[in-house]
């Protein structure tokens, strides 16, 4: 099932809604309030925001102190975000988004790529630097590198020479730190995104927002989803990636946005499938009346290396940036 997102006319119809929620379109305001949402959206975003942050390790004391502070800045009409914060993490994720940049030019450029094969070349610790100096001040290079080491970007070889280590990704190790940086960088931007979508009535203004959902996935295809959703991601956000590259302008005299694409993919909680609507049989590729199905789709690439490891182990979650 495939769900886009709008803010044109929305049907009606009942689905999965809160017993306690307020039918009350996206756009309508409250007698309380101007806002855009309804007191059951308020409460799941408020509390999953709390329960997730007690998750990720915030002290239940200090959680409390900050949500005081910030109810403190509520009443008294302050801005709630602290500008120095705000511009750590905002640093902190253009330098990753930077330093992914290196890796693209170094795989994509022809003076850092093979001639026959088209992978990139091992270079010199001079000329890494100088490719690293294109998207980053002269002050900045050096830590950029060492980043890049500490991290497993890049390997630097017996001979001195340097060679990426994750092909054209840069793969976050799951370190809490860095994890949640990233959280606390695009959040915002996917709450921006949905909240300017409602607003815009002219559908050329609104960013993309949608998604291909089920509700009863059977748990033994969980793995074999995960490596094709990251499979046909990859390639995916390679030609977005060529695209948006080719069109950057830094030295650009007008005003500049930031663009980007995030994918991510959503793995629930076991439920049961008791009560489902949905054909399962149409999961397995069973022919049916209504699908029209005669044969089994064509498996990928994910599929046949899956079947290929089953005796090997299993696959290394990843988190990609």
């Amino acid at each position: 099932m495939s769900v886009v997102r709008s803010a044109a006319k929305r049907s009606t119809g009942k689905r999965h809604v809160l017993g306690d929620a307020t039918m009350r379109p996206v756009g309508a305001r409250s007698s309380r309030g101007n806002g855009l949402l309804s007191f059951a959206t308020l409460d799941v975003l408020l509390g999953e925001t709390t329960a997730f942050l007690l998750a990720a390790g915030l002290p239940r004391k200090r959680l409390v102190a900050q949500l005081r502070t910030q109810a403190r800045r509520v009443a008294a009409g302050d801005r709630l975000q602290r500008p120095r914060a705000t511009q750590v993490i905002k640093e902190g994720h253009e330098n990753l988004v930077e330093i992914a940049g290196v890796v693209h030019d170094w795989h994509r450029e022809r003076r850092y790529t093979d001639n026959k094969s088209g992978d990139p070349v091992p270079l010199r610790p001079a000329v890494l630097r100088r490719l690293i100096g294109r998207r980053f001040p002269r002050a900045k290079i050096a830590s950029a590198l060492l980043w890049m080491q500490a991290n497993g970007v890049v390997t630097r070889r017996r001979d001195g020479l340097f060679v990426p280590s994750m092909g054209r990704q840069v793969v976050l190790k799951s370190r809490r730190m860095r994890v949640m940086e990233r959280t606390a960088a695009l959040v915002p931007q996917y709450l921006r995104v949905t909240l300017r979508n409602a607003r815009a009535s002219d559908p050329r203004e609104r960013d993309v927002d949608r998604d291909a959902r089920v509700f009863f996935l059977p748990e033994k295809y969980v793995r074999l989803w995960r490596a094709v959703a990251l499979e046909r991601t990859r390639a995916f956000l390679e030609g977005l990636d060529n695209w948006l590259e080719d069109h950057t302008r830094p030295d650009d005299t007008g005003p500049t946005v930031e663009a980007a694409v995030h994918s991510y993919c959503y793995t629930g909680e076991p439920r049961s499938a008791k009560y489902a609507s949905t054909n399962i049989g149409r999961l397995e590729g069973r022919t049916g009346r209504r699908s029209g199905l005669t044969e089994l789709p064509r498996r990928s690439d994910a599929e046949t290396r899956l079947r290929g490891q089953r005796r090997r182990g299993p696959i290394t979650n990843v988190h990609s940036s």
